[in-house]
Formats: structure tokens, sequence, C-alpha cells
């Protein structure tokens, strides 16, 4: 049995406060017993308090110094969800975040295909600038007349970088009727607009016919809960309608559900591989996506471009690898880690990558990208020139 002095004990439930129990929902089981004034734990207790101690001492230290100094009262909450925050991020990976329980809940709406926001989707362009890659219909972001390729500089007169993604995109979601300001560039122009989030309902697939209705068109917007089940009956319309081929645009799809991702290739290659996937454990066995014989008979041509990213690479991936159709427009994102989004017990919660993956053919996506079969550069953002990469699709299926 192991003596801990009082100030020792009380540092000890703070410790097992802050690492443990308000994050994890998890912590030392004390037992006890007092004797003297004196609390007298099991070694087994003493040597995973000298551990959390030597690993998170200095917090509390922190925690009292900052309390007693700052200038002003600290907002309750605001060192432990700052401390909480700096633990994921010292990681240095830019999607693995922790979430308070309002980021938590925006962020799982997203996924679900309505929220309240401005009607736009971001990403991060080659040099680290939060960019608007699309301007949904009917929303304040179209309202407002911004456009793709406008780079985000401030929320709310707070700046921001790509680093930051994560955050910027819970923060542009937000109570439906409530304001936000967004500082914007918009090539040497810097603009500044105030739009009201609405309700944004985002349909992760559309469709429609091309060429005098001899081709298919399908657009696969983010892989959200319905993705796959609408893919499949925007392909079924296509097949009934004997379309000649089928274009399947993964343009700025910046990814999402990878389940979806794979129920897709599914439908659209035969029995094969689709992605490998490798964790932190040396000894785990690496896990493979395949999919079933049953593939359309329809022959396809998937446009990509550099916000093409994860789930869709995934996908692109497995379609090159396993030559199921051409792969048209600019070399990919190069996102090939996969995240879990997952809630605490108290409502919070953190999306964590898990896992890099690799294509059929072993070759590592992530800080890659994937090459198409025939690079054609992205169409002008403003919508005023020739799409190259559509007509190039086009002439593939034609043969004209």
């Amino acid at each position: 049995m192991f003596i801990i002095k009082k100030r020792n004990f009380t540092f000890l439930l703070a410790v097992v406060f802050f690492a443990g129990m308000a994050v994890f929902g998890v912590g030392l089981k004390l037992s006890l017993s007092v004797v003297g004034g004196a609390r007298i734990v099991s070694k087994a207790v003493c040597e995973e308090y000298d551990a959390y101690k030597a690993n998170y001492g200095k917090m509390i230290d922190f925690d009292a110094y900052i309390r007693k100094n700052y200038y002003e009262p600290v907002p309750d909450g605001a060192l432990e969800i700052g401390a909480y925050k700096g633990m994921f991020a010292s990681l240095g990976d830019r999607y693995t975040v922790y979430y308070t329980v309002d980021e938590y809940r925006r962020q799982s709406e997203s996924t679900q295909g309505e929220f309240s926001g401005i009607g736009a989707t971001i990403s991060m362009n080659d040099e680290g600038y939060l960019t608007i890659v699309e301007v949904l219909p009917d929303g304040a972001a179209e309202k407002e007349g911004l456009l793709s390729g406008d780079i985000i500089l401030s929320i709310d007169g707070a700046p921001y970088t790509g680093q930051d993604l994560n955050g910027a995109v819970a923060l542009l979601h937000g109570e439906e009727g409530s304001q936000l300001t967004l500082l914007l560039q918009r090539g040497e122009e810097t603009l500044e607009k105030t739009l009201v989030r609405t309700k944004v309902i985002t349909p992760s697939v559309s469709s429609e016919l091309l060429a005098d209705g001899s081709l298919g068109y399908i657009r696969v917007q983010s892989f959200a809960n319905q993705t796959a089940e609408d893919f499949g009956a925007a392909l079924r319309g296509m097949e009934e309608k004997q379309v000649r081929g089928l274009i399947i645009d993964l343009r700025d799809n910046g990814g999402g559900l990878v389940d979806k991702g794979v129920e897709i290739a599914d439908m659209l290659l035969g029995a094969g591989t689709v992605a490998t996937v490798r964790t932190n454990d040396p000894d785990a066995e690496p896990k493979s996506y395949t999919t079933e014989d049953g593939a359309t008979g329809l022959p396809y041509v998937v446009l990509v471009n550099n916000a093409t990213a994860s789930t869709s690479e995934i996908l692109a991936g497995a379609i090159k690898d396993n030559r199921g159709g051409y792969l048209v427009g600019t070399q990919t994102t190069g996102k090939g880690i996969l995240q879990r989004l997952e809630q605490f017990a108290g409502g919070d919660g953190a999306r964590i990558t898990v896992a890099q993956y690799f294509t059929p053919n072993g070759d590592a996506v992530n800080g890659i990208g994937i090459v198409p079969d025939f690079i054609v550069d992205d169409p002008d953002p403003s919508g005023e020139g020739a799409d190259m990469q559509m007509e190039k699709a086009i002439e593939l299926l034609t043969g004209g």
C-alpha cells in the first residue's frame, strides 16, 4: 500500500479529471482508505498516478497560473476545451480535431445532407488557403454573389487558413437566420460579404441526359447516407433509357462516408479490390474493401480534379486500377487517409485519422493523389469557357 499526501491526492483527482474523465469518460478507479488524514492507495493506482503526473502535471500548474494572472476572469470551461483541442491539434494533422457539443452536432448534420449554413462547399487550395469550390443553388452564398475560387480570409473577423478547415466548416454552419461576415479574396480584389444562414439541402447525386439523350451524366457531390442509394437509382434510370455510355463527375467532391463509396464501386466494377487499409497496429492484417460480380454494362468515364479527395479518390483509384473506365481531368488532392467521427459520453466528440489506404495496385495516395488517364485542365470557374474535360469524356464515349 502507498500513502499519498493531501496535496498530491488533490492533484491526482485533478489529473484524472483533465486527462481522462472529462474527455473520454474514463479515469482512475480509486481504491483507498483513510488513516490519520492520509489516503492509502494500491501500488497499481499509485503507479498510474505517477504516469499521469509525468504526462499532465504541467496542465494543472498552467491552469492555476492562468487563473491567477490573467487580467480578466477566465470563462467557465475555456481552459478545458482549449486543452482538449490542443491534444488533437498537437498531432499536426488538420483532419484530426476535437469538437465541442455544438461543433459535433454540426459535423453530424453535414453527413445527413441537410443543415443550416451558407450554401457552399469549401476546401484547402494548393497555397493552404480556404477556398470556395462550389456554390450551391438558392443558398446564401449564391444570393450574395460568391463564386467558386473565392478565397476566405476571415470569418466574423477571425482569420482562417486551410489548417483550420474543420473549424471553419463548423463555423459556417449555424442556426437558420443567423448572420456571419466573410472577408474574401477574388483575384486582386478584397470583398466583404454578410450572409444569412439558410436551410441547406444537399442532394449528393444529380443526373441528366447529354448529347441528345445518347449519354448519361451523374454527378456525385459528396458521400452521405443516401448517396449510394441515389446513385443506384440514377444508374438504373440510365440503363433503362439505354444510353450509349455514362459520365460520372467526381470533381470538387471532398469525400465522405467510405462505405458509400465502396457501394458505388460495387455497381461499377466486377469482383475485385477497391482499396487496402492499414492502421497503426503493426501486427494487424490490412483490411481490404472488395466488390462482387454484377457491374453495370454501360461504358463510363470519370471526371476528377484537384479537389477530388478522400472517398472520391478511393473510388477513382479502384476504377483506374481495375480498368473499369477512363479517368479524365487533373491530378486529385492526395488525401489518402481515413477518419472516424465519434461522439463521447458528454455529447462532444472528435474526428480522428485512423488509417491510411492504398489503391488495389498497392499505390499510396496520401500526399500524392491519383493521375488521370487523360490530363485535361479544369474549366474556367466563371463558367464562361468550354468544359474541355466534359468534351473529352464525350469524345471517349462516342468515338467522336
